[in-house]
């Protein structure tokens, strides 16, 4: 055979494979950059483990809940294969996060068909070969769809994202579970996010607009998980000066309070008045006029004869307010907000009612950071007014560090 008829076959033999070669790798490092995020994300998720934990030890001892910390599910792998899907034993959104471990263990990936049961493999008929040909995800198609869909339906969407799976679906489905699902679990975001082409303006509007809000949960969140570490020597020291003092009944304090858009929740904090303070109250109000138009004047009293010695320090400290970081975690309160209120005490902001109830409570705020202790109500009202309307994470940071300082010169608590 001629040299030129070689090179000709050789030309031709790579005109053939070089398509499948090229497909094949970038497949290959389509799988080791997902893997590489896999790793990076996992570890990273197992360092926010430790103190997620600790929140939740600290979450069932003040609701008095019994059982294990962590709990596991048999779930239906790639390959078929069975392994352990991990969970934390509580109600909120951060029971998921422990599958991190199961993401550095390499049994899940981030994003991928949510893991199935052992009872529904059987269910899932055709559908098992191809759903099975990938790993389950800690959010995926059905995650964000708000979890209200059918069982056949679930397996139309999963198949649907493995057929049309690239690394680009995966970053928007990653964007809609921490910008939209987290928010409103019930509803549908599938195909309205997902698969419909939407205007580049809306887009851009709707991330700029929760990138903002995005960034102060994840300051909420890292400010809450280094708290929860302090909240154990604390709760300890402070179990051990009421059995010295004789202080009966329980280290934690729990209240009602009125939430973002009027969501009543649990507020913690740490006890630092005589147990069954709100009936003693009504009994000093009626026996003392005095002290009774102060009430009624600051919502307050200064010299509150229901605080304990313990509870003198921990209000001139600021002390009692840790607790709150749980509800931090939670997403019930942020660092730094207009101070949750009571039911009824929202009544007197009057027209301005709405405005603050718009953005979460603090435990910090603009009012707490300003002489919290040396204003009337009406001064309170129009500062968290202030603060609801012109929110920006510089003003955060600023009531932050004024919070501060005032906790350390003592000139209030926040």
């Amino acid at each position: 055979m001629r040299l030129s008829s070689k090179v000709d076959l050789v030309n031709e033999s790579t005109e053939i494979l070089n398509p499948v070669y090229e497909e094949k790798m970038i497949s290959f490092l389509i799988r080791a950059l997902t893997r590489f995020i896999d790793i990076i994300a996992g570890l990273v998720g197992v360092f926010l483990l430790i103190p997620i934990s600790l929140y939740v030890i600290i979450e069932k001892i003040i609701k008095n809940e019994q059982g294990p910390v962590f709990y596991y599910h048999i779930r239906i792998g790639k390959n078929g294969k069975a392994f352990k899907m991990y969970r934390l034993n509580t109600r909120s959104i951060l029971c998921e996060f422990p599958q991190f471990i199961n993401v550095l263990a390499g049994t899940m990936t981030l994003v991928g068909p949510r893991p199935y049961t052992v009872k529904q493999k059987e269910q899932m008929g055709d559908y098992f070969n191809i759903i099975s040909s990938v790993k389950p995800g800690i959010t995926g198609i059905y995650q964000i769809s708000g979890r209200s869909v059918g069982f056949e339906e679930r397996l139309d969407l999963d198949v649907h994202y493995i057929l049309n799976h690239s690394l680009k679906l995966d970053f928007k489905i990653i964007l809609i579970t921490l910008f939209v699902t987290l928010k409103n679990k019930k509803s549908t975001y599938y195909q309205k996010y997902v698969y419909e082409e939407i205007p580049r303006e809306t887009v851009s509007n709707y991330i700029l607009r929760n990138i903002r809000l995005f960034v102060k949960r994840v300051i909420d969140i890292i400010g809450g998980l280094v708290g929860i570490v302090l909240l154990i020597p604390v709760t300890i020291l402070i179990g051990i000066v009421n059995i010295i003092f004789k202080e009966n009944g329980p280290i934690f304090y729990s209240q009602e309070r009125i939430g973002k858009n009027g969501k009543k929740f649990k507020m913690y904090k740490y006890r630092s008045m005589v147990v069954d303070a709100d009936k003693k109250l009504k009994t000093i109000l009626q026996e003392n006029e005095e002290l009774r138009e102060e009430f009624e004047r600051t919502r307050k009293l200064k010299n509150d004869p229901r605080i304990t010695k313990i509870g003198k320090v921990l209000r001139k400290t600021s002390l009692d307010e840790l607790p709150q970081l749980i509800n931090v975690l939670k997403g019930e309160m942020s660092l730094v907000g207009p101070r949750a209120v009571v039911d009824g005490e929202i009544d007197l902001f009057g027209e301005n009612r709405d405005t603050v109830l718009s953005v979460k409570p603090g435990i910090t705020g603009y009012w707490a950071a300003n002489g919290r202790s040396n204003t009337t109500y009406e001064e309170r009202v129009n500062m968290e007014t202030f603060y609801a309307k012109n929110f920006n994470l510089a003003l955060d940071i600023k009531i932050l560090f004024k919070t501060v300082f005032s906790v350390v010169k003592r000139e209030g608590a926040i």
